[in-house]
């Protein structure tokens, strides 16, 4: 009775409070979190970046960053899979569906930490073996890779339980934990990285370097990711986390992976065009390249932070069949998006100098700017297609999103990217492929998500996992 109760508080907001209103509560938690997000990926860059005057460390980290991401993109895919159903079952007053789709995501997600784990022992040496003649910064790749794989099981928890609580609308838990984290690790990095008296004035340190913001990191990652693990077991939620009534379901895990698979290859496709953008980049393109993608992520986090207060909006009114709230929402969030990006251009075009300096890039400064300002012009296609995305992954359709990635990816920057290094065997002209992939993947998307929302409430036959709507 009392989940029974605090399930009709909790939701009755998505289905009646003003959408703005709604949008801003869900939201603005969620933008808060992906922002301190974003200083995960940014906090060992910069440390890094001062350990020496070679930035071989700064490009170790760029050439681990790829298996990193694909490391995540595993946990996005189990989390943002399993946030989907839940809102989508919350929608169409299924409770039992949505908790048994909490404990099985919380279990996808252990088993899929122990085959990173596995992983570890090999997977490092092999990916560095990709690129030649970089033997100091392979071995610095590989003891920073051995260490963030074989302890990601913080990650996991943390980002899987955190999108399982924005499902249901608890988006303060999640800004809490990334909180915890980045303030961690914060502290944690000079300690580890650095020597005692050395660059902080710091009156103890252990001076391991690029092992040190490795391990830096995953206790941060632990630490939030038992902080998470604490709040589901001690406190009650509007999904019930009590694995003694845990059913695994083959509907569930279908329902799970249908969007949870596109977010995985959306993430993946990303990191697997970093590594071959890598490869055909001069050492200084890969490092400048990967500086940018840190520094990016305060521009695209907030507007991720966004989609994942729109998305369940969007899957629970999807479920509940309300058209008006679905579209308004839809609406907000495009708006809000393209805002974020315009002031992220902005800010890119004016401040390139600004950012290298800041990352001490030294001789490569010019080249570094003219590479932000022609990369950031990505940025306006890149806020109308992310939120084009996230309502597929809100209705179920995350095969769209996957086709997406591909296209933007795979079938547009990869080929533009080899063509005009081929052209002019200069990494700026390599820049370009940014923007152009963008733009044609947000030209032929518009159609398609304005074809979808057309037919989505049209449908009388409309199902929810082949089980009509009551």
């Amino acid at each position: 009775m009392q989940n029974e109760l605090f399930e009709k508080r909790e939701t009755h907001q998505m289905a009646t409070l003003p959408i703005g209103k709604l949008l801003f509560k869900m939201s603005i938690p969620a933008i808060f979190s992906m922002l301190v997000q974003a200083l995960y990926n940014i906090v060992d860059s910069l440390y890094v970046s001062r350990i020496s005057e070679t930035n071989n460390e700064l490009t170790a980290l760029n050439y681990a960053f790829p298996v990193q991401m694909i490391c995540l993109a595993i946990g996005l895919g189990i989390g943002v899979g399993t946030s989907s159903a839940i809102s989508r079952h919350l929608g169409a007053k299924r409770q039992n569906e949505a908790s048994d789709a909490a404990r099985t995501g919380i279990i996808i997600a252990l088993c899929a930490y122990l085959v990173t784990l596995a992983c570890s022992f090999f997977v490092p040496k092999l990916f560095m073996m990709i690129y030649q003649d970089q033997n100091e910064i392979e071995a610095l790749s590989i003891k920073y890779l051995r260490i963030v794989m074989a302890v990601s099981i913080g990650s996991y928890l943390e980002v899987v339980i955190s999108k399982i609580l924005q499902g249901t609308g608890n988006m303060i838990i999640p800004m809490i934990s990334q909180l915890i984290g980045a303030i961690t690790n914060i502290v944690l990095d000079p300690f580890f990285i650095f020597a005692k008296g050395s660059v902080f004035h710091l009156p103890l340190g252990l001076n391991l370097g690029v092992e040190g913001a490795a391990i830096a990191t995953v206790i941060a990652q632990c630490i939030s990711g038992l902080f998470v693990t604490l709040i589901i077991l001690l406190k009650k939620h509007q999904v019930s986390f009590n694995f003694k009534y845990l059913k695994i379901r083959k509907m569930i895990i279908k329902d799970i992976f249908s969007v949870g698979i596109a977010v995985t290859i959306m993430n993946s496709i990303n990191a697997l065009t970093t590594i071959i953008l890598n490869r055909i980049l001069s050492s200084s393109g890969v490092t400048i390249l990967g500086t940018y993608f840190k520094v990016q992520s305060f521009i695209f986090m907030p507007v991720f932070g966004l989609t994942q207060g729109a998305m369940p909006i969007m899957g629970y009114n999807y479920g509940a069949r309300s058209k008006e709230r679905f579209l308004k929402t839809f609406k907000y969030t495009i708006i809000t998006s393209f805002t974020i990006m315009a002031l992220g251009l902005v800010a890119f075009q004016l401040g390139a100098n600004l950012i290298c300096q800041i990352f001490k890039l030294g001789s490569l400064t010019n080249l570094g700017s003219k590479a932000f300002r022609t990369i950031s012009l990505c940025f306006i296609p890149a806020a109308i297609s992310i939120i084009i995305s996230a309502m597929f992954q809100a209705i179920g359709h995350g095969y769209k999103s996957s086709l997406m990635s591909l296209l933007r990816q795979a079938v547009i920057l990869i080929p533009c990217a080899l063509i005009l290094k081929a052209i002019t065997n200069l990494d700026d002209a390599v820049w370009w492929s940014y923007p152009l992939s963008e733009l044609g993947c947000c030209i032929i998307f518009i159609f398609v998500a304005k074809k979808t929302i057309k037919n989505l409430f049209n449908n009388p036959n409309y199902t929810l996992n082949n089980q009509a709507i009551d």
